[in-house]
């Protein structure tokens, strides 16, 4: 794998750890999803695209119950994959970007951060393998 590669592969796992409801630690699967990103043929801001996306469908769901914590990248990249060509008009993009944004914001302010106690109840196992 290639400098670049790495690097890519660990800007998709920064961007994971630092979404809510994710495990503290990529577990060695994620590291193998974000590095065949690059295989793929995915670019960056389209699996930005895809966590925030992911975000705004969690936020917005019509679900009574509480949506599971998210275990894999691989739920991202189902998401990333499935956009069609008119989500990746750059106009969609800043509209998703914005409206994530929005989402994010109010959610902080109307909301305890519970990512910090969700992640406590993890268990140590989610580390890297």
């Amino acid at each position: 794998m290639s400098d670049e590669q790495s690097s890519f592969a660990a800007r998709v796992i920064r961007l994971y750890l630092d979404h809510p409801d994710t495990p503290d630690l990529p577990s060695s699967a994620d590291w193998n999803i974000a590095q065949g990103l690059v295989d793929w043929g995915i670019s960056f801001d389209t699996i930005q695209l895809a966590f925030w996306l992911a975000f705004i469908r969690r936020n917005n769901s019509t679900s009574d119950d509480d949506l599971p914590p998210i275990r894999s990248l691989a739920y991202f990249r189902a998401v990333a994959l499935n956009l069609t060509p008119q989500e990746h008009d750059p106009t969609y993009f800043e509209y998703v970007r914005r409206l994530y944004e929005q989402l994010q914001a109010s959610d902080s302010e109307t909301t305890p951060d519970t990512t910090a106690r969700n992640r406590a109840q993890q268990p140590e196992s989610r580390g890297l393998s």
